[in-house]
């Protein structure tokens, strides 16, 4: 009974410990993903020291064997540049932590060819050369926007750059022209502290000009205007503009954060639109020449009526009433034939103006193709070369 009392509390301990890890964890791959887009970032532009910086921040917190194998690429390329044994040393430490953590590894192999070679030239060199370097108190603040202006304490900074600074309380803010400034405070202890600024986009305003009763959509989803404005997220978005009776128009458009467009969009009147006025036209000569029809058979019936009054009809004029009679009756069905018409053709119009709606689907394509998520190793072109490539995203 102990026993299984024992086992219980056991359980329910684990399982609190769980609970409590799930946001710890969750936290940690969000910064990890940080870390590593910042570092993608460097690498494509062959800022390696930076990449390596970053890849190495975003193993400490996610043990991710991509990153591993990131992080080495990017240690490797810097000892070509500082000739630095430490590099060597990390990078076969963490080619080495990619192989046993993936041992599927897409980039298995270059990874063996690579641990060889650098244990190779690790071997060459004099164990005293490898120093281990100390942190000291310092900032290092990475961002991927490479316009972006950064302070450390007022003061402006460059980005993938260690700032020494006394240890205390300091202030870093990063801002740029369309996107959302952002500030942090940090305590700097003996050591350096490593921070990450990814800035949110401001979204553009598009402007649009075109009837009151105009729909707009962008990438395909509804907006709503505010007066003839909206605000869309940056980026190459694809506009229609379409109203009913009249052909719509799309345009692809790429804006800067915080850019504002103006678009003149005047719609056309479709064919179908078109063919309704004479459509209406056409029952409208039907109605008049009923109206006319229905005068003369009114008139006609009348003179029959004036004659038929004067008893005894004159035998002269039984004559001229059977006439009147005979052409007021082709008259009344006349007008019955042109006035049928002209209610069918009035109907006609109806239906052609109410069902002309074109739909702007055909006028839709994607805009956007977003990667798969998850991290992906970074490659370079054979040799030394410095092809970088990067795939996935988060």
């Amino acid at each position: 009974m102990k026993t299984s009392r024992l086992h219980l509390v056991t359980g329910l301990f684990a399982a609190l410990a769980l609970c409590l890890a799930s946001p710890a964890a969750a936290d940690d791959r969000g910064a990890a993903e940080q870390f590593f887009r910042i570092g993608a970032d460097a690498y494509k532009s062959g800022k390696f020291d930076a990449a390596a910086a970053n890849f190495d921040r975003a193993y400490e917190n996610l043990k991710a064997p991509e990153i591993a194998f990131s992080a080495a690429q990017a240690h490797r390329l810097q000892y070509q540049v500082d000739r630095d044994p430490a590099r060597l040393k990390r990078a076969i430490e963490l080619y080495q932590a990619y192989v046993t953590g993936a041992p599927d590894g897409a980039r298995r192999k270059d990874a063996l060819v690579y641990l060889e070679r650098l244990r190779d030239v690790l071997d060459k060199i004099d164990p005293k050369q490898i120093a281990v370097a100390k942190d000291k108190p310092s900032v290092y603040v990475s961002i991927a926007l490479d316009r972006a202006r950064i302070t450390l304490d007022g003061t402006p900074i460059e980005r993938h750059t260690s700032i020494d600074v006394a240890p205390g309380e300091h202030v870093i803010a990063a801002s740029a022209d369309g996107y959302v400034t952002q500030e942090q405070r940090i305590r700097v202890g003996n050591e350096r502290a490593m921070i990450a600024f990814e800035l949110a986009p401001r979204p553009a305003t598009i402007e649009i000009k075109s009837q009151a009763d105009a729909r707009i959509t962008v990438d395909g989803r509804p907006v709503l205007l505010r007066g003839t404005s909206t605000d869309v997220p940056a980026g190459t978005r694809w506009i229609t503009v379409s109203a009913r009776g009249r052909r719509p128009i799309s345009r692809e458009v790429t804006l800067d954060p915080g850019q504002a467009l103006t678009l003149d969009a005047p719609l056309q009147p479709t064919a179908q639109r078109r063919a309704v006025r004479w459509v209406e036209l056409g029952a409208g000569a039907l109605l008049a020449g009923a109206a006319v029809t229905t005068t003369l058979a009114i008139a006609d019936d009348f003179s029959a009526a004036n004659l038929r009054d004067h008893k005894p009809l004159l035998t002269t004029e039984v004559g001229d009433y059977n006439r009147l009679r005979d052409r007021r009756d082709q008259f009344r069905t006349a007008s019955f034939a042109l006035g049928g018409a002209a209610l069918v053709t009035a109907g006609i119009a109806l239906v052609m103006y109410y069902t002309d709606d074109p739909s702007a689907d055909a006028l839709l394509r994607p805009i956007e193709n977003k990667p798969d998520h998850g991290f992906m190793p970074m490659a370079i072109g054979g040799g030394l070369g410095l092809g970088a490539g990067y795939a996935g995203g988060f």
